[in-house]
């Protein structure tokens, strides 16, 4: 019998969510020991170790295979409107199989059904090849993970698979390595931690095997401990692996993923509403028309089904799901022309009525690059600008006229000596940083400076926890000199002396007291404060120094994060930073990039872990910034913002985001410092990892929900035609002035490609100043079905005139007049759809050229069907003589024309109003 530890284990107080897991950072390294009955000095025996990997399995995350080819094109005809035009199709086949007509051939019996079907088929191709697409582009954007780990086992080192880790083999780490599993750290040496991907944190965090934590210390806060995914940015350790796979708290956040659900986007449930209501309609009308013309006597019951499948096939805008499809997937490529990538097609339009943007705060609203902002010598303050990663830059004094540039200049001479870091100069004119990213930026310093050669290095000593600060001694042109850094605390109490106005003199308690005190105040700015000095000689190296300066670090503001932020609140967007860091940091970022209000509220994650989710939604309104945030966290601030009615976007980089990131309206992930779990959970993926790229994303989705109202008006009162026409033909017992290859013609062809060019018509000016539309509206407004039907009576009444007035020359003739008028008429009408209030003259007659393109395409194909002999079999149609082809051309441009002189005479008439943001559930409104 087995006498080998349970893997779950006790569970950690407070802890709501996934398997029972024991308080690792609590324990001491002796109990660790004892619970995986390993050794701390030796490790598992090699025996030990094959046996637990076959009773607890391979180290690593379950991965969810592809969903197979099947399913996928299920998703992409799953919706009502492709499930009517499906029917549609079967109808016209049954009628074409139980009654078909005499020596018709295959094609002309079931050509019908077959340019349904065709449609159905091209629309679920072109949304396959999207997210084929994307999902190309993010295989170049992937890549985290930890394919081996040293362990001891038996008392020998060795290198083994990451999988092939068990609870209780003793690791070693040193700077570089990849953390394989969840690790009690039983020895440290000056370790410091990039947990990021897991926390959110952006600075390295130190670790203390030795620390006495509680059972209930945050994750973030758990210095005992490393964890699976992240990265030892210095210093070395061991430790004795706690947890594997699922049971990590990689796990843990894998375990959350896995429970939230996908969900429709606001476009797909509006397009799913609005299909249900032209299908309702659309049945509503052809049973009207069926039991009318029964009852009547007018036809037979096989014409009485080819009518009702007529008035179906011209209610239905078959073009609909293609039109949208295309439109969408020309959104993805302008938005991939700006950095932000889409899996999803229908999120392109998502983002459209986001009104919350969750957003998290390092290289997003950051740089992601420490930097020296500020620094302090001989009593002067100086401003430093320039990117993190840029040589380029000035150092500006802020009270010209003192004479302290030499000790400047010494200064930036022992920042270019901060040997902790290197850097190399890109192709592109950016650093790239290899170590410590604090010596970097004091690097990038000196850079910016002018300095760009150290001096040969004759010895250094590296930072430790107990001294903190490190130094390095070169031979300079004078001799030897030892250059130190450190914190300012550590390091002034070993200055003696002071560097100022070229000389140096005694270090006085009151500039001692000046320099501790900026230093203060700098810390209390969220800054990492960094003191230099140097001494002459090299016996010695960090006693008896000479004080030099002081320089402020932080991960500055992208540039242009300041200016987006504003357009997104002036575009009724609000947002709110959610990050791992320290809630100063958090606080006065959010400040200097005007993100913070007055009356915001700031939570940290164990402060919302104290509201339960009632109170949670009550004070969303006013949160601005979550700092220490956890995965739960994140996810909880999710639910609350949905529960409250919002559409939010959630950003994310690290294994943390992920949960949130799905279960958000849209999810977004970093692509340069995102990792695979995040990208695989978002919808859109931002490749400059950059807040002002999800504004231009807004925007972009904005436009094309615009452009889906107008082609989607254009669609529907091109169709109110051909349904009123075939309609009114009925109840008056004529002949069908139209047959259903023509109407699918029209619905497919050229009322297809209008709506295309519709589709991109440029961005309305005005469209970022409005707050976003409240989810749950419809497509259409009730002005608009009015519209509607006004435009398709106007279509009807001029095409049945025109194919009544031709009855005289023959059927065939009539119904090519009528087929002519009721495809190239909303060719004309299409320009009307431009837009509600303006006149295509105000707009410019040729801003959208791809509408010009369309409409003498779609004339040249018309033209064709008619005059063309091979194509009347097919068509059912005659050549026109000049006359009828004049009627058709007068016929065509009336509604063009009376639209023009309705936005002449009321141009207010269809402005439409402000679009109030969704109302929450308390009905405050939303900040």
């Amino acid at each position: 019998m087995s006498t080998e530890p349970e893997v779950h284990s006790p569970a950690i107080p407070g802890q709501k969510e996934g398997p029972p897991r024991l308080a690792w950072h609590h324990a001491a390294p002796a109990e660790i020991a004892d619970y995986w009955q390993a050794d701390v000095q030796q490790g598992l025996t090699e025996a030990q170790a094959t046996e637990r990997l076959a009773r607890v399995g391979p180290n690593r995350l379950p991965e969810a295979p592809a969903p197979p080819l099947w399913k996928r094109l299920v998703n992409q005809v799953a919706n009502f409107t492709v499930g009517a035009l499906v029917g549609a199709a079967l109808i016209a086949g049954v009628i074409a199989i139980v009654a078909p007509e005499p020596g018709m051939t295959f094609f002309e019996r079931f050509g019908d059904s077959l340019a349904i079907l065709s449609i159905v088929v091209l629309n679920a191709f072109l949304g396959l090849l999207q997210e084929a697409k994307a999902e190309k582009a993010l295989e170049a954007l992937r890549g985290m993970t930890a394919p081996t780990a040293r362990v001891m086992r038996g008392g020998k080192t060795l290198d083994v698979p990451a999988a092939e880790i068990v609870p209780g083999d003793l690791i070693l780490f040193e700077e570089g390595d990849r953390v394989a599993a969840d690790v009690r750290l039983t020895v440290t040496r000056d370790l410091e931690v990039e947990e990021a991907a897991l926390t959110g944190e952006a600075l390295p965090v130190q670790k203390n095997a030795d620390a006495k934590l509680e059972a209930d210390t945050p994750l973030a806060d758990r210095e005992t401990m490393v964890f699976m995914g992240t990265k030892i940015a210095r210093g070395r350790a061991r430790g004795l692996v706690a947890n594997t796979g699922l049971h990590t708290e990689l796990g843990a956040i894998a375990g959350m993923l896995a429970r939230v659900e996908a969900q429709k986007t606001p476009l797909e449930q509006d397009l799913d509403r609005f299909g249900q209501r032209v299908v309702m309609g659309c049945i509503a009308i052809s049973g009207l028309v069926f039991a009318s013309g029964y009852f009547l006597g007018h036809q037979s019951t096989r014409e009485l089904f080819l009518v009702a499948v007529a008035l179906a096939v011209a209610a239905i805008p078959e073009g609909l799901p293609a039109v949208t499809t295309i439109v969408l997937a020309l959104g993805t490529q302008r938005m991939a022309r700006r950095n932000a990538l889409v899996r999803r097609l229908p999120a392109v339009e998502t983002l459209g009525c986001t009104q919350v943007i969750c957003t998290d705060k390092t290289g997003t609203l950051t740089q992601n690059a420490m930097t020296v902002r500020q620094a302090y010598v001989s009593g002067v303050r100086y401003d430093v600008d320039g990117e993190g990663r840029s040589p380029e830059g000035k150092i500006t004094e802020r009270a010209a006229g003192s004479e302290a540039v030499p000790d400047l200049l010494l200064a930036l001479r022992a920042a270019i000596h901060s040997v902790g870091a290197r850097l190399t100069l890109g192709e592109d004119g950016r650093l790239e940083v290899q170590g410590d990213p604090t010596d970097a930026a004091i690097l990038v310093f000196g850079w910016k400076g002018g300095q760009r050669e150290h001096a040969n290095i004759l010895g250094e000593q590296p930072f430790t926890s107990e001294r903190r600060m490190a130094s390095v001694v070169v031979e300079e042109a004078s001799g030897p000199r030892a250059y130190v850094r450190g914190a300012p605390e550590a390091l002034i109490a070993r200055c003696t002396r002071l560097r100022k106005n070229g000389d140096v003199i005694p270090l006085s308690d009151e500039e001692r007291d000046a320099a501790l005190g900026e230093a203060a105040k700098w810390a209390g700015r969220a800054m990492r404060v960094i003191a230099l000095a140097y001494k002459d000689g090299a016996d010695e190296p960090e006693r008896d120094l000479v004080f030099l300066a002081l320089v402020g670090i932080v991960d500055p503001p992208r540039p242009e994060v300041k200016g987006a932020i504003a357009e997104a609140r002036a575009a009724g967007i609000r947002t709110m930073m959610i990050t791992g860091d320290h809630p100063a940091t958090a606080r006065a970022i959010s400040e200097e990039i005007g993100l913070w209000e007055e009356n915001a509220l700031l939570l940290t994650g164990s402060e919302l872990d104290q509201l339960d989710q009632q109170r949670l939604e009550q004070q969303i309104d006013r949160v601005r910034v979550v700092a220490r945030a956890t995965a739960q966290n994140k996810l909880r601030i999710v639910d609350a913002l949905k529960a409250r009615g919002f559409v939010c976007a959630m950003t994310g980089d690290g294994v943390n985001d992920a949960p949130a990131v799905k279960s958000a309206s849209i999810g977004v992930a970093m692509g340069r410092t995102g990792t695979d779990v995040t990208k695989e959970a978002a919808d859109l993926v931002l490749a400059d990892d950059n807040y002002a790229t999800i504004l231009a994303a807004v925007a972009e989705g904005r436009s094309i929900y615009a452009n889906i109202q107008k082609f989607v008006f254009f669609l529907l009162s091109s169709n109110t035609g051909c349904v009123l026409v075939v309609l009114l033909a009925s109840l008056l017992g004529w002949e069908a002035p139209l047959m259903p290859i023509q109407i699918l013609w029209i619905n497919l062809i050229t009322n297809g490609l209008p709506a295309l060019a519709l589709g991109v018509e440029a961005r309305e000016p005005n469209q970022m100043s409005q707050p976003p539309r409240a989810p749950g509206g419809a497509i259409m407004s009730g002005r608009d079905y009015f519209d509607m039907l006004a435009v398709g009576a106007v279509m009807a009444a001029t095409a049945l005139w025109a194919f009544h007035h031709q009855l005289p020359d023959g059927l065939a003739s009539a119904r090519s007049t009528c087929f002519a008028i009721l495809a190239i008429g909303p060719l004309f009408h299409s320009f009307n759809c431009r837009s509600q209030t303006s006149s295509i003259f105000k707009l410019g007659l040729f801003s959208n050229r791809a509408l010009w393109g369309a409409m003498l395409i779609g004339i040249a194909l018309e033209i064709a069907t008619i005059q063309i002999p091979a194509m009347h079999p097919i068509f059912k149609t005659a050549a026109l003589d000049l006359e009828a082809g004049l009627i058709v051309l007068a016929m065509s441009i009336v509604p063009l024309v009376l639209g023009e002189l309705v936005k002449l005479i009321n141009p207010e008439r269809r402005k439409p109003a402000s679009v109030p943001a969704a109302p929450d559930r308390t009905g405050a409104a939303p900040g």
